[in-house]
């Protein structure tokens, strides 16, 4: 290979690169006029209930609704208030500090997080306790 092919070769990719990178800048740049400024709808969380169907929690212009969607038809199954709907997330946020809580005295009974002079281990700590 000689050394005019091989630089041919060098700026050829450097301009794919800067092509590869405007087009996905534009495109980016794009996606915000597409999808619109302002998102009245949003998906909060859906869950699989089987192949073709799911369960949603969908907030639509500030009102939070349980809905069911397949691929033939979507549903209003329940339409939640926003006191439901603090409660759900409050009851979340406790389920999955219990189960933190519970993974980490598992993971902590095989692997000693703390090696010092006293062999403290992970299930010796409990983040639950405040410091007054």
């Amino acid at each position: 290979m000689d050394v005019d092919s091989f630089f041919s070769l060098i700026q050829a990719l450097i301009i794919l690169a800067i092509v590869i990178f405007l087009a996905n800048w534009i495109l980016k740049y794009l996606n915000k006029y597409m999808t619109g400024r302002t998102k009245l709808i949003k998906i909060v969380e859906r869950i699989q209930v089987n192949k073709n169907s799911y369960l949603g929690l969908a907030e639509i212009c500030g009102q939070y609704y349980l809905m069911s969607f397949n691929e033939n038809s979507s549903e209003i199954l329940k339409e939640l208030s926003k006191e439901e709907i603090h409660d759900l997330l409050v009851e979340s946020e406790e389920e999955g500090h219990k189960y933190y809580l519970e993974m980490r005295k598992k993971i902590g009974q095989k692997i000693p997080i703390f090696k010092n002079d006293n062999n403290h281990r992970s299930d010796d700590f409990d983040t639950t306790k405040g410091s007054s």
